[in-house]
């Protein structure tokens, strides 16, 4: 009979519920079960799965690539199956009941164990969603024992700890490693702390683990997988996505996948199973990146910062450089978007080892659609490795914009009249609807600011507001959302009011309502207008001082429940915003 280190209130709810039902079990409680009923082969011998970020796109609809992987692990037969968080799209507590009844629905398909661990989509700071996820899914934080191994799932979602764990937990931890006599030890997280600040977020943690037999600590969030090699003798993993989408190119660890794990007496090791195909566990590691990432940056182009507004008639700049012990010889090329012109398109270039050349070339465009921006590719020969290295670097267009500044108290009523100085910057680019359409949608951002604040006003018309969420899922209906350099925010008029999201500042997992950004919203008809005001403690990578200049984008979404278009859309100042952090920036300059 295996023992389940466990959390002592859940060890007593799974021993008075046993004799339950399966459907009033948690998802957690139900696997201890199917896990105690399937004696292992031997003790020394355990298969388990590593899976991260099964979530939907939407509200529902569990990726078919995610359906794909349980029927596999039915063939596969693991001891048991250890999700690194986000399981679900998540919100607020009266729309998640329906998003476990789906995923529920369909792990109840797979014949395995299968223990979740929560994601920032699981839960949020709302104590009725914690409860949801307690009652339906399991525990916060918990552990599980195979063979000679044990499994701890950690909680990265506790509110008011965006950085690293609380006291609390990292009590559990230290008395629940005191108490194991396992040989195999392994973690499981959602947000890889280790991957961030190491110092600030993980630190206190390694200190913790160190002396301990953990072989690995997995996890999940970042839609990627990749292997961050071994520090402390202790291996750190991000699991990649299964089915949540990516964020890093294929060769960056970009695709889906789960991992299998053996554990063979003092031995440990895993594949990386894309559906339909084994690979080995190096197949993107850290190392490798970091290379190829810098024969990628073999080629640049200079920043160019253009007023936003003006026709565009200049020398565009770039450099090739060659690490290699080899010449290089190759050709690059620009590629023209419409509305671009090119004076020479072709740019033969021959460089010795060790060297760089200047890439010059003149464009012109009449503005103001810019974006798609003119790109340079080419390919060299990488003779260290006998491949080739395609290089590939899109003209990086600044748009220029003088912020002016505040000419006394800006109040959040709605009424622009103070914002005279500031230019209105269109929202030109559209996606999944036609930005032409203004009686769908057209959106405006105007930029302020002060010694305290940076002011950002939003003037939206839309034929149909409609916003019924509120927490970190505003955003999937009618809202704002925007990136300032390395923070990321959305709000919007939810049912319990304006509300502000915070969503990423610079090093740090965030993921909360925010009160310190102050909003107002004003509609009339038709018309939408937001201020907010963000205060320079908020803004901790801008100094509110003339001369600042930083990165901007923002987009307006539409979600109408009528009407023509009845899928969310939105209006973007740059294209690609949808995408976060990377997209074209505008350069905002505070002035005088």
């Amino acid at each position: 009979m295996n023992v389940f280190v466990f959390r002592t209130i859940v060890m007593l709810t799974v021993l008075s519920t046993v004799a339950c039902s399966a459907f009033s079990m948690s998802l957690t409680e139900g696997s201890f079960v199917k896990l105690g009923n399937a004696a292992p082969v031997c003790p020394e011998a355990v298969d388990f799965v590593v899976c991260a970020d099964p979530q939907p796109g939407a509200f529902l609809g569990t990726p078919q690539v995610f359906l794909d992987m349980i029927a596999e692990w039915n063939v596969l037969r693991p001891d048991l199956v250890m999700c690194a968080g986000d399981m679900i799209m998540g919100g607020p507590a009266g729309e998640v009941g329906v998003m476990w009844d789906e995923f529920l629905g369909n792990i109840g398909k797979l014949e395995v164990p299968f223990f979740p661990v929560p994601g920032n989509h699981d839960v949020n700071d709302e104590a009725e969603v914690i409860r949801i996820y307690e009652e339906r899914v399991g525990p916060l934080y918990y552990t599980v024992s195979r063979g000679n191994a044990l499994f701890v799932v950690l909680n990265t979602e506790e509110p008011g700890d965006p950085d690293g764990f609380s006291q609390e937990q990292r009590d559990w931890l230290r008395r629940t490693l005191e108490a194991s006599s396992a040989e195999h030890i392994f973690i499981f997280l959602h947000v890889p702390f280790f991957a961030t600040n190491w110092e600030r977020d993980w630190q206190p943690t390694a200190d913790i683990i160190k002396g301990y037999p953990v072989r690995a600590v997995f996890a999940g969030h970042e839609h990627y997988y990749q292997d961050y090699g071994v520090k402390d003798g202790v291996r750190y993993v991000i699991a990649g996505s299964a089915g949540g989408g990516f964020r890093e190119p294929e060769e960056e660890g970009g695709f889906f996948c789960y991992l299998w794990v053996k554990i063979r007496s003092g031995h440990v090791s895993w594949s990386v199973v894309r559906p339909g195909s084994v690979m080995p566990a190096d197949v993107v590691t850290e190392e490798g990146v970091v290379r190829l990432r810098a024969l990628r940056e073999m080629l640049s182009l200079e920043t160019v910062a253009h007023p936003w507004d003006a026709a565009f008639y200049r020398e565009v700049v770039g450099t090739l450089r060659n690490p290699f012990n080899h010449p290089v010889e190759t050709v690059l090329r620009w590629t023209s978007p419409p509305g671009w012109r090119i004076d020479v398109k072709d740019l033969p270039v021959s460089i010795a080892p060790g060297e760089s050349v200047a890439l010059k070339t003149r464009m012109s465009h009449d503005g103001p659609l810019f974006f798609p921006a003119p790109t340079l590719e080419g390919v060299v020969e990488d003779a260290e490795t006998g491949t080739s290295v395609t290089l590939k670097s899109d003209l990086d267009l600044a748009p220029a914009v003088t912020v002016s500044k505040a000419g006394g108290k800006v109040v959040l009523d709605g009424d622009l009249s103070e914002w005279a100085n500031a230019p209105a910057l269109p929202m030109l680019y559209g996606v999944g609807y036609d930005p032409l359409d203004t009686e769908d949608l057209k959106a405006s951002v105007r930029v302020m600011w002060d010694e305290s604040f940076l002011y950002v006003a939003v003037e939206s018309e839309d034929n149909e507001f409609h916003q019924p969420y509120y927490g970190d899922v505003i955003w999937m209906a009618d809202s704002v959302e925007l990136w300032i350099e390395q923070s990321n925010w959305s709000f919007s008029l939810t049912p319990k009011g304006p509300q502000v999201f915070a969503h990423d500042m610079p090093d740090k997992h965030m993921d909360s309502i925010t009160t310190a950004v102050s909003l107002g919203v004003s509609r009339k008809g038709r018309r939408v207008v937001y201020e907010a005001a963000y205060p320079a403690a908020e803004l901790p990578q801008v100094a509110l001082a003339p001369g600042t200049a930083f990165g901007f984008s923002i987009l307006v979404n539409d979600l109408d429940t009528s009407g023509p278009v009845t899928k969310r859309h939105w209006a973007e100042l740059t294209p690609g915003a949808g995408a976060h952090f990377v997209c074209p920036k505008f350069r905002m300059t505070l002035a005088e």
